[in-house]
């Protein structure tokens, strides 16, 4: 299967008009990467393509929406993120960023890049580059809208760079309309969260089901760790493997059980396991870490 099917781009001319309407459409285009494949596809120009340590800055804004699969992102504002379906990655000019998709399954990407006069003024008012990444919460109507932006890239059609540039403010227009959706559900993220922790704290002595977890508290498992990751900063594996750790110390210090005790008590597969991921945690073995703390 090639790891070009259904993608496409334009990347345009500078055109006078376009800029004095104070919307400029810049580039567009849509690219499916089959898992495995290398990123990007062929056939960007040179300025768009990212450095040996995967990074890119860019002269324009961007728009970058996951339609399907899944990969990580990170910008000099935000660091390393994954990036789920439905989400959209907003990039800000002279900000260096870089973002892939999983080499397990990679993903369908769409963009457009922009400018203009009206473009920044808006980009300043309404976004910020430490909130780079936003839930989409009309994921399909945001799809239908780029769609709709390469079809007229395609026509032979007069005023075309204006037909496109008008295009771009209804699609900040879906991003903003979904910050302002994600508001509205923080709170009850919130407690979500807060209630997923409690359960994992009292089962700390099992691996927590998270599909589980999520279908308990009535959620898809999706939106369960876009809203743990976003409310703690951690997946909720990584935090629920922080509070074995942390309870791991009050056992080897407090309760005075053993570093196996401690191992079997917390369901780690083998004391080497658990005496492994103590020390990356905390920089130290359990048992140097019991001798410092007995100094």
């Amino acid at each position: 299967m090639s790891d070009q099917v259904n993608s496409f781009s334009r990347y345009l001319p500078v055109d006078q008009q376009a800029r004095a309407w104070g919307w400029r459409l810049i580039d567009a285009g849509r690219q499916t990467l089959v898992p495995e494949a290398p990123y990007p596809n062929k056939g960007h120009p040179q300025s768009y393509l990212f450095d040996n340590d995967g990074r890119r800055t860019l002269d324009e804004f961007q728009i970058v929406f996951i339609a399907s699969g899944s990969g990580h992102f990170e910008s000099a504002s935000t660091p390393s993120t994954v990036v789920e379906p439905g989400t959209a990655l907003l990039l800000f000019p002279g900000e260096w960023h870089r973002y892939r998709p999983s080499k397990m399954c990679g993903w369908t990407e769409y963009w457009l890049g922009f400018g203009g006069r009206e473009a920044t003024r808006i980009m300043q008012s309404f976004f910020r580059p430490q909130e780079p990444i936003i839930a989409v919460s009309q994921p399909d109507a945001l799809i239908q809208h780029f769609q709709q932006i390469l079809h007229w890239l395609q026509q032979p059609v007069a005023a075309k760079e204006q037909i496109l540039a008008s295009h771009v403010p209804l699609a900040l227009a879906f991003l903003h309309s979904s910050m302002l959706t994600d508001e509205v559900t923080h709170n009850s993220d919130a407690e979500l969260v807060i209630r997923a922790k409690a359960e994992m704290l009292t089962h700390l002595t099992d691996r927590t089901d998270l599909e589980a977890l999520a279908s308990q508290l009535g959620i898809s498992y999706s939106r369960f760790r876009f809203a743990f990751k976003k409310q703690t900063g951690y997946s909720p594996r990584e935090y629920e493997n922080m509070m074995k750790l942390n309870r791991a110390r009050d056992l080897l210090l407090r309760e005075q059980k053993s570093v196996s005790e401690t191992a079997d008590t917390l369901a780690y597969s083998s004391v080497y396991y658990f005496s492994r991921v103590f020390k990356k945690q905390f920089g130290q073995s359990p048992q140097q870490w019991l001798r410092s703390r007995a100094k």
